[in-house]
């Protein structure tokens, strides 16, 4: 993904993008039954559930916003979806628009996340050829690096309103860093859109910056400077919360939580015996969760997964799992209203991983009829992941 996103380096007017997406139907709706709508809700054991169209593919999410699952889905269009907890789906968004981009292009879109917040979503759009192809599709590279990127562009925007923030145009090769970082992720936050910037190709030394944007793409203030590239980081309320890792794992990883609105770094968490953090989930009180590993050595632990959990302002980590490495099989958890959703295996043999809910204090609750996958999304009353191309969307027991 970072050598597809080389290309990208040319800020350029919206106006392109805009009407291209009029062209491609912005922000429609569809009616119960028109194409990327249905008519058909499909409920199972209280799990709602909603595939792809056909020939699309899955590309990001699901988010929930309003308490509906929302995804990206793309094949020779590009399709922002939702699923509500009766099984119905509606189309929020579509375009076929592809900026800069040969006449013809085939399956060119490529999202590789969505995020959301405050009612809204917001993606990261690259056209790209066979990106959004069907499985076994003909005249299609094999990896994503053989593949010229033509356009990056952030949209976001409530449901029914999404729209182009900022697009970028693939320009001749540079031989200088000048610029700013390009936009490689974002996140929604109450104060406006969190963007991962980077400075790739052809710098000798790629560095990447966490910024906070208006919705209209301008600069309000730097967050963080300096990132390592990658810098993975998730939003909530006014909080934004980066593990940061160091070269070839030469130092233990950091847990870096920033109040947006004011730019100040409120916890710093590094340990000795913290050997990686595998992922973090923060909800808009401040309360957060964390999956971490600590090393073999004679002066730590014998080498553990753990699930903590923790609240800003406070120093203590409270443990919800701790397992073997093995028994925590995924990355994914999300966290609100201090409850947290995350997989865990369904037996000894590991061949099954179930979604469940917890808190400290509180025995994991199973959500019936879900299976787990990731991203895994939770709001305190629904939680929401995908399993092959499946949307699921479910309510949560009552405790």
């Amino acid at each position: 993904m970072f050598e597809a996103v080389r290309a990208a380096r040319r800020l350029v007017g919206l106006g392109l993008v805009v009407a291209g997406c009029a062209l491609g139907g912005c922000g429609g709706v569809a009616a119960p039954g028109s194409p990327g709508g249905s008519s058909r809700p499909e409920v199972h054991r209280g799990v709602a559930q909603a595939h792809t169209l056909p020939g699309d593919q899955l590309l990001a999410g699901p988010v929930l916003v309003d308490h509906r699952a929302v995804w990206v889905e793309g094949g020779h269009r590009l399709l922002v979806r939702s699923l509500d907890a009766h099984g119905r789906t509606r189309t929020l968004f579509s375009t076929s628009a592809t900026p800069g981009a040969p006449k013809g292009i085939l399956w060119p879109f490529y999202v590789p996340s969505i995020a959301a917040g405050d009612g809204r979503v917001a993606f990261e759009e690259l056209v790209t050829p066979c990106a959004s192809a069907p499985p076994r599709a003909l005249r299609c590279p094999r990896t994503m690096g053989d593949r010229p990127v033509y356009s990056v562009t952030v949209f976001a925007g409530r449901p029914g309103a999404i729209r182009p923030v900022e697009s970028l145009l693939t320009p001749p090769p540079a031989k200088s860093c000048q610029g700013r970082p390009e936009p490689y992720a974002v996140a929604v936050a109450d104060a406006g859109l969190v963007d991962y910037e980077v400075s790739f190709f052809p710098c000798d030394r790629a560095v990447s910056r966490l910024v906070l944007r208006s919705y209209s793409g301008r600069l309000v203030r730097v967050l963080a400077r300096g990132l390592p590239v990658t810098t993975p980081f998730v939003t909530a309320g006014d909080w934004a919360a980066l593990i940061r890792s160091s070269a070839l794992g030469s130092k233990p990883d950091q847990l870096q939580i920033v109040r947006i609105s004011t730019g100040q770094t409120v916890l710093r968490l590094r340990r000795r015996c913290l050997l990686r953090i595998d992922a973090v989930a923060l909800d808009g009180s401040g309360r957060f969760a964390v999956i971490t590993y600590t090393p073999r050595s004679s002066s730590c632990q014998q080498q553990n997964g753990f699930l903590r959990v923790g609240q800003i302002g406070h120093s203590r980590l409270r443990i919800l799992a701790k397992k073997g490495p093995e028994a925590l099989p995924t990355t994914s958890i999300a966290i609100a209203s201090g409850i947290v959703a995350y997989g865990r295996p369904t037996g000894r043999s590991l061949t099954g991983t179930q979604v469940v809910i917890t808190a400290p204090g509180a025995a994991p609750t199973p959500i019936p009829g879900m299976k787990f996958g990731s991203p895994l999304a939770f709001d305190g009353r629904m939680v929401a992941t995908a399993h092959n191309h499946t949307v699921q969307v479910a309510a949560i027991p009552r405790r």
